[in-house]
Order: structure tokens, then C-alpha cells, then sequence
């Protein structure tokens, strides 16, 4: 018979309550509050867990109302940063485990021990909490479970089949755990209540198994950037229900099912990046295109990167598709016409991406889309003058690549959120005339036109213009015909980190502004190459290069925030390359083919992150600084052309990554030093200096290196030369065998041992300190 309690509880249910409180308090003790909100999602949620009130009161804890176990703890967004203890296993009685969006560790074992304790739970979402471990190839898991997120866990392995024999398993989501491998287990057939699957960027393989058809209640499939090849089954779109499907950066090939284009609840499809072909045509016949005829909720559609074919009349699809968000065709193969009819086809368009689709006129529907954020219309045939664009609305703009002439659009200066602007590779001309107003810039790439005038005119007096750009990141506008002085007063710009003016007529020395302290703290890439700068080399802004100074690497892979479509062409180790990403621990500093003179700073060399320098053409002299090897990460350096002295510094030699160096056409004599990188460069890095001898050249040096003097000399100013040495060693074996006899006769004396131990220590003390010079020498 139970004892009872106050209330009518109890022992045994006091002292479940108790552990239960005991087991909470062990999760607040193991984790702790992270104070700075990522959201407004985020609310610290164990802030009021205090032992003096009910457990069942806490934040994120539901009790039962009858038998009063915790049922739910939901720590979601809870700003908790820490390890969740084993203890959490012994909540048996939870239906619902919610630890996702924090910063917390969950060992493999208890993750392992969770799975297999925990049968009553119906919720298990620990999305963003770090597990690391391979899932079991078997676990009591419970059967009631509806929803699953392990995404963003650091899951590993294969698929096993258990996950997916959950008969009443609603929504599944392993997505962003990239050491998955493997093909979807046959047994996802069994999935019969599944709704919502979600496997994108998991390193899966193969093609869909068959069995995936039998998921008849799927409304969100999401499979995007794995490995997926083959076609996809026919069957799958015979589902009523669909409303988001994911496909793109996969592999998957053939022609479309018909059956796709026929979900009318269908409100995304994205196929992009893969190798689907087939002709899909959308021609101008005033009515809505039979392909699309049951599409009418679509508000984005995908297609690009692809292997399609057939024209498309956008305002035809445009008109009919009025719900239509997002419209990407980009590099999809199909070609893309406009009757620029009407300016009112669709108001709702904020994504319209027709990169590579041969349209050759502007089209003018586009002055008429108010919404439109994103507008890529890059590497087409379309020529002539543009003038205005459309609204305000603009974030991203992209009309490289095309024949488009005509001044600068006066319509850019009032968008005023636009980050990214690239009008590349056109033949835009005359002066681009300054606007006073407030720009969001990150990205400014009009390179490669006949823009004229100064840069002046183009950013305007700082801080008219921009200074207020405080968040640039990217200005290219190299290959123009821009002259006058180099623009100091960009210096300014704190997050500036590329800053391309090549292949252009500016002039006069590379100086910094007077008035500003640090110029360009984060500057990672500066090309100012193919002008006609003078002057000296610009110490002030090496001593500033705070980003190109002791760059930590910890092997992760971060990039500068570039938009996808920019890429950034430099001269590389000799050759010229593009980066649609640069690695945020990539710098590179080219000032080649200038005027620029006087001697290599001291200060340059304090930049030991550099990756690439090359001063090559120019009008340098005197020695290259001995320095030179604290560039310690530098892998391509080019020095030719110039009028440089003296030795090549051994220190160069030393440099562990050096891949390509040109020391060519300069006045340095002496050997060549050897060692590392150096016993891999060919002559060609070396000729038209008529005094460096030794390899790889073919002339070898008349006198090999000899060690240093310094030994000679201080052992003759000091009385102590090797003849003497070897005179005395002769003496000294005579005079050692007669004294020896003696010891051995009368045993060591106390004055023999003085005299010897004193001999001793200097002759070690002379050995220690030739040995020092010679090694210093080399």
C-alpha cells in the first residue's frame, strides 16, 4: 500500500519528481546562456528555472496534467551553448524533445542512448546540435515518432533502414550532414504518412530507388546538392499534393515528366544544375502555354543550368504565370525572346535570372516590375542604349558581358539598395557622373568599358559619395581609359577588401590620404597594374595591410562575400586566372607595369600572409631586402624588369611554399642560392642578370664558396693558428706517453690534474667557437 503525502502525492511520486527536477537542473548546470540574441527567435530560456518553483512552471518544460511527468522540453532558440549530460535519457515519459538552433554537444553514447530510451517520443528535432557520429546500425527508436530533425548534426555513414520504418513518421529532416554517403535505402517506401522529406546537401549517390513512389502524402521533397543521377520515375509526379520540389545541383539527366507540369498545388520547382535535356517551347500565341496550363500557383521556377532546348517569349510566360516570384533560365540552353509589347506583364517578379539565354534586346517589360530585387541578364547579344532600368527596388544588377553602349545608367544612382552592381565587358562610355546619395555597395564592377575621366568623378570628393559606401567590399574598374591620381581617399572605406584599378592612365605617386590614420585595414587584394603610377612604393599602406599580416589558417575554407556571379581575373604565378571565389586568406598586391622607383621597403616584407607580389616593370633599384623572407606564405613572386642590385637574399631560398619566382631581366650578380623551392626553378626565372652564375644557369660560378674569413683572422690575432695546433699535438703525444708512464707508475698527482683539466677546457672553448663561425657562414 502506497504512503501518502501532502496533496495526496506519493513517496515514490515525490521522489520521481525530485530526480525529474534533479535531471533538468543537470542540463541548466551543463550548458549556459549565450548572451547575445542571433534572432528574434532567440529567448534565453532557462533564465527562470529556480528550484523554488514548479518544474512544470520552467520555460520550455510541459508536465502532464495528471500524473505531472515532464512530457515536453522544448530549449529551441534557448540561446544555450554547452553538453547535454546523460541524465536527459532518464525522461521516459517525453513525447517531445526539441534542442535545435543552439550551440550544444551531444556525445555519440548519449545520443546513441536517447534513441534507444526515449521510446515514447513522438517530436526528436535536435537540428544544429553537434553529434559527429556515425548513426547505429540499429536502435530501438521509437515507432511513434511523427517529426525527426537531425539536420546540421555532423551525421556520418550510411543511411540505415530503421529511420525508415517508422510507419507514422510525418516529417523527416537529415538535411546539411555531408558525410552521409551512400543511395536511399528501398525500405523509404515504407514511409507511408511521410509529408515533408528533406535530404539536401547529404553526399548521397545513385538514382531514386523505385519505392519512393509510395510516398503518397509528400508534399515537400527537397533532394538538392547530393549526387542523385539517372531519370527520375514518372510516378512520382502522379501525387496530388506536392507543393515544393527541390532537385537542382544533382545529376540527374533525360527529358521531364509530363506528369510534373501537371501538379497544380505545386507552388516551387527548382531542377537547376543538372543535365536535363529535351525541347520545352513557349512561344507567343496570346493564351497561356500549354506546358503551363495547370501551373497557375508557381511563384518560382528553376531551370537553369541545363541541357533544355526551345524559345521562350517572356512576356507570354510571364503574363500567364502572374503568381511567378522567381524565374531562373540562366545557361539552361533555352533562348529567350520579348515582343516588348507591354511594361505590365507580371508586378509580382523579384528574382528574374537570364544569364546566357541569347536575348538581344533590353527587355522593356522589366522598367515596369516595382519588386524586382535580383537582375541577371549577363553574357547575351544585347545591344544598344538601355536607359532606364526599373524601381528602386534592386539589390543585385549583373549586364555584364554584352554590347551595350551608351553613358553610364542615370537610373542606378537611385537604387538605393543596391549591393552588387556589374556592368562588365560592355561598351559603355563618356564619364560616369556622380549623384550625391547614400549607397549599400559591396560590389562595384563596371571594368572593361571605354569609361573616361578621373575616379573622382566617379566616387566624387570623400565624403560625398563614397564615404558613405561604408560596407564596399569589391570596386573594379579596371580596363577603362581612367586617368588622374590614384584615389587616396578610399583608404577611408573599413571593409574595402578588393580594390582592382588595372589597365587604365592613372598617374602620379600611390599616396596615401593625409588625413586618414589606417588606410584600407582590410585589404586583401590591390591591383593597380598596366598604369602609370610613380613615385616610390607605398609604405604607409604596406604598414596598414592589416589583413595580409598573420592570417590564422585552422583549415576551414571561408571566402570573401562575393555574390555568385563576380569573379575576380589577376595574374597569378604567371598566368592570368578568375576567381568566383576568393579564399579570405587569399592576398595578392600587383603594381607591375608601372613607372614606380626607388628601392624594395623594409615594410612590405612585414606582410608575411602575402600569397602573391609582383612588382615586375617598374623602375625599382638597389638590393632586394634580405626581409624578404618573412613572407613566409608568399607562392608566387615576380621581381623582373626592374633595375635591382646585389645578391639574390638566401633568405628567399627558405621560403617553404615559393612555387614560381622571375628575378629576370635586373642587374643582381653572385650565386644563385640553393635549397628548398630554389632547386626547382628553371633559368628563364634567373637570365638577363649577366652576373648571377650557379644553377640553373648554364654559367657556373669561377670560385666556389669558401668559409668565411672571420675564422683566420681571429685565430691569428689571437696566437692560435692549425700549424701551431698540429705543433703542439706532436709535442704533446711525446710529453703525453712520458707522463703517462709516470701516472701509471705513481698515480695522477693533484698539479697534473689542474693543468689538464684547464687544457682541456680551452681547447673546447676554442672548437665550441669555430664551430659557432662556421655555421653561421653558410
Amino acid at each position: 500500500m502506497a504512503i501518502e503525502v501532502l496533496g495526496g502525492s506519493t513517496i515514490v511520486d515525490a521522489l520521481i519528481r525530485a530526480s525529474t527536477i534533479e535531471v533538468l537542473l543537470g542540463v541548466s548546470t551543463r550548458t549556459f546562456t549565450v548572451g547575445q540574441r542571433l534572432g528574434s527567435d532567440y529567448y534565453p530560456v532557462m533564465m527562470n528555472w529556480r528550484t523554488s518553483t514548479d518544474c512544470c512552471e520552467w520555460d520550455g518544460v510541459s508536465c502532464d496534467p495528471f500524473t505531472g511527468d515532464v512530457i515536453a522540453l522544448d530549449l529551441s532558440c534557448g540561446m544555450l551553448r554547452g553538453q547535454v549530460p546523460m541524465d536527459i535519457t532518464i525522461l521516459r515519459k517525453l513525447v517531445s524533445l526539441d534542442l535545435s538552433a543552439n550551440d550544444l554537444k551531444l556525445e555519440p553514447h548519449v545520443f546513441y542512448n536517447l534513441l534507444n530510451n526515449c521510446t515514447t517520443l513522438e517530436k526528436l528535432l535536435l537540428g544544429d546540435v553537434n553529434i559527429s557520429a556515425t548513426l547505429p546500425a540499429y536502435a530501438n527508436i521509437s515507432f511513434s515518432l511523427i517529426s525527426l530533425d537531425l539536420s546540421f548534426t555532423g551525421l556520418q555513414g550510411k543511411l540505415p533502414d530503421y529511420i525508415f520504418n517508422l510507419p507514422y513518421l510525418e516529417q523527416l529532416d537529415l538535411s546539411s550532414n555531408n558525410q552521409l554517403y551512400g543511395e536511399i535505402p528501398y525500405s523509404i517506401g515504407h514511409l507511408n504518412s511521410l509529408n515533408t522529406l528533406r535530404l539536401n546537401s547529404c553526399g548521397l549517390t545513385g538514382p531514386l530507388p523505385k519505392s519512393i513512389v509510395n510516398l503518397r502524402h509528400l508534399k515537400t521533397l527537397d533532394l538538392a546538392s547530393n549526387m542523385f543521377n539517372e531519370t527520375l520515375p514518372s510516378l512520382l509526379f502522379t501525387l496530388p499534393t506536392f507543393d515544393f520540389i527541390s532537385l537542382k545541383h544533382n545529376m540527374f539527366s533525360g527529358r521531364l515528366p509530363s506528369e510534373l507540369f501537371t501538379q497544380r498545388s505545386l507552388k516551387q520547382l527548382y531542377l537547376g544544375h543538372n543535365q536535363f535535356d529535351g525541347m520545352i517551347e513557349v512561344l507567343d500565341q496570346g493564351s497561356i502555354p500549354q506546358t503551363f496550363q495547370q501551373l497557375l500557383n508557381l511563384t518560382a521556377l528553376d531551370l537553369s543550368n541545363n541541357k533544355f532546348s526551345g524559345v521562350w517569349e517572356l512576356d507570354t510566360l510571364l503574363s500567364s504565370l502572374r503568381t511567378l516570384e522567381t524565374l531562373h533560365l540562366s545557361y539552361s540552353g533555352l533562348s529567350v525572346t520579348t515582343n516588348n509589347v507591354s511594361r505590365h506583364v507580371n508586378s509580382n517578379l523579384q528574382s528574374l535570372d537570364l544569364a546566357s539565354c541569347k536575348i538581344k534586346v533590353f527587355p522593356e517589360s522589366l522598367r515596369g516590375m516595382r519588386k524586382l530585387a535580383y537582375l541577371d541578364l549577363s553574357r547575351n547579344e544585347i545591344d544598344g542604349h538601355i536607359g532606364g532600368i526599373g524601381g528602386n527596388k534592386l539589390v543585385y544588377l549583373d549586364l555584364s558581358h554584352n554590347n551595350i553602349t551608351g553613358p553610364f545608367p542615370s537610373s542606378i544612382w537611385s537604387m538605393g539598395n543596391l549591393g552588387y552592381l556589374n556592368l562588365s565587358n560592355n561598351h559603355f562610355n563618356g564619364v560616369i557622373k556622380r549623384r550625391d546619395t547614400n549607397f549599400p555597395f559591396l560590389v562595384i564592377d563596371v571594368g572593361n568599358n571605354n569609361f573616361s575621366g578621373t575616379i573622382p568623378h566617379v566616387c566624387g570628393e570623400v565624403p560625398s559619395c563614397f564615404s558613405k559606401c561604408r560596407g564596399l567590399e569589391v570596386l573594379d574598374l579596371g580596363n577603362n581609359r581612367l586617368n588622374g591620381p590614384f584615389p587616396g581617399q578610399l583608404g577611408r572605406l573599413p571593409n574595402l577588401k578588393v580594390l582592382i584599378l588595372k589597365s587604365n592612365k592613372l598617374n602620379g605617386p600611390i599616396k596615401s590620404s593625409s588625413t586618414i590614420e589606417h588606410p584600407f585595414p582590410s585589404m586583401r587584394v590591390l591591383d593597380l597594374s598596366q598604369n602609370e603610377f610613380g613615385g616610390h612604393l607605398p609604405k604607409k599602406y604596406f604598414q596598414n595591410f592589416d589583413a595580409m599580416k598573420n592570417v590564422v589558417k585552422d583549415g576551414t575554407n571561408r571566402y570573401l562575400k562575393l555574390y555568385s556571379n563576380y569573379k575576380i581575373i589577376v595574374v597569378v604565378k604567371g598566368q592570368q586566372h578568375s576567381f568566383e571565389k576568393v579564399s579570405d586568406d587569399y592576398t595578392i598586391v600587383d603594381l607591375s607595369g608601372n613607372k614606380i622607383e626607388g628601392e624594395i621597403p623594409n615594410e612590405i616584407c612585414s606582410l608575411n600572409s602575402l600569397i602573391v607580389l609582383n612588382l615586375s616593370n617598374n623602375n625599382l633599384n638597389g638590393q632586394i631586402p634580405h626581409a624578404i623572407g618573412n613572407l613566409s606564405e608568399i607562392e608566387s613572386l615576380d621581381l623582373s624588369g626592374n633595375q635591382l642590385t646585389g645578391k639574390i637574399p638566401q633568405s628567399l631560398a627558405d621560403i617553404t611554399y615559393l612555387a614560381v619566382i622571375n628575378l629576370s631581366q635586373n642587374h643582381l650578380v653572385g650565386r644563385i642560392p640553393s635549397g628548398r623551392q630554389f632547386n626547382t626553378f628553371n633559368d628563364t626565372s634567373f637570365e638577363g642578370n649577366p652576373g648571377l652564375c650557379g644553377f640553373p644557369l648554364p654559367n657556373h660560378c669561377e670560385h666556389p664558396s669558401t668559409p668565411p674569413q672571420l675564422d683566420t683572422d681571429e685565430d691569428e690575432e689571437s696566437g692560435f693558428t692549425w700549424e701551431v695546433v698540429m705543433l703542439g699535438f706532436g709535442c704533446g703525444t711525446l710529453l703525453g706517453l712520458v707522463i703517462g708512464y709516470l701516472m701509471l707508475s705513481t698515480g695522477r698527482p693533484k698539479w697534473f690534474n689542474t693543468i689538464a683539466d684547464e687544457i682541456e677546457h680551452m681547447v673546447q672553448r676554442r672548437q665550441n667557437k669555430r664551430r659557432h663561425i662556421i655555421y653561421i657562414g653558410k
